[in-house]
């Protein structure tokens, strides 16, 4: 839950663990009947002050939620891996903090609209409307790309390991970005690069930096892969529209990449 809200596992861990230690530090007399829903709520608001908190924060260069192991999510929680998708987290920050916990509360975990505008001290009409203007802004306005099959992947990764300029446009949208999230701690564009062209010449550049060091991984249930390059770690995945990539996203925060299952020789930057 606090994942989904945060979309920053670090975050998700600290409010789960405090909301815990309150409840074990609570006086004999005080423990509450439903501890479950206890621990949801101080949870959850300890997830918003994090998110609120991130928010006003300054970062250096675009920011990605961070990628996590889809190995290290719980059985329940990896089956519903579509709205763990980094692409669907990044869309979630486009979402009001209240709106982003209503939506997640309520979507993902099934709470009752009552429950939910207790948690956010909010009334349960305001709660409807936040999770139905969630909803349709996902849908449309926030829709963030389709997951990218093997094939798309493959198609991708052959023309740039193959540093075919030409086939490695033809596997882009004309208005495909990258995404580069470093945090200023690695050396990466600070700007997206936007269109085919550059994108493609930028894939086969790195790609040629890389000498070889090349790896597939899972992301949030997407697959994906790491590259070495210049000595910086940079885990790549993409969103697809209409068959051909769209999106590309890179996570070179070094900060970010504590939580992924890495070949051997593969280490984030110290």
């Amino acid at each position: 839950m606090g994942y989904r809200i945060t979309g920053t596992w670090a975050d998700a861990e600290e409010s789960a663990d405090e909301a815990l230690a309150r409840l074990v530090a609570l006086e004999p007399g005080a423990e509450p009947d439903n501890p479950e829903a206890w621990l949801t709520t101080v949870a959850t608001r300890l997830s918003l002050d994090r998110l609120r908190r991130r928010q006003r924060e300054t970062y250096i260069g675009a920011w990605l939620p961070e990628p996590v192991d889809t190995a290290l999510l719980p059985a329940d929680v990896a089956e519903r891996h579509d709205d763990l998708r980094v692409a669907m987290l990044l869309a979630y920050e486009h979402l009001g903090a209240d709106e982003r916990a209503a939506f997640v509360l309520r979507e993902a975990y099934a709470l009752p609209y009552a429950e939910i505008a207790e948690i956010l001290h909010a009334a349960a009409p305001t709660v409807r409307q936040w999770v139905s203007r969630a909803r349709h802004r996902l849908r449309t306005d926030l829709r963030p790309p389709e997951p990218a099959s093997g094939e798309v992947i493959e198609r991708l990764v052959g023309a740039v390991m193959a540093g075919d300029l030409d086939a490695t446009i033809a596997a882009l949208t004309d208005d495909v970005r990258v995404v580069s999230d470093s945090g200023g701690k690695v050396n990466a564009a600070r700007r997206d690069i936007v269109g085919a062209r550059k994108s493609a010449y930028f894939l086969v550049k790195a790609t040629e930096l890389a000498d070889g060091g090349i790896a597939p991984l899972e992301i949030n249930g997407e697959p994906g892969w790491a590259v070495v390059s210049r000595g910086v770690l940079r885990v790549v995945h993409v969103g697809v529209a209409d068959g051909r990539v769209t999106l590309l996203y890179f996570h070179c925060n070094p900060d970010k990449l504590t939580r992924l299952a890495l070949p051997e020789g593969f280490t984030p930057a110290t």
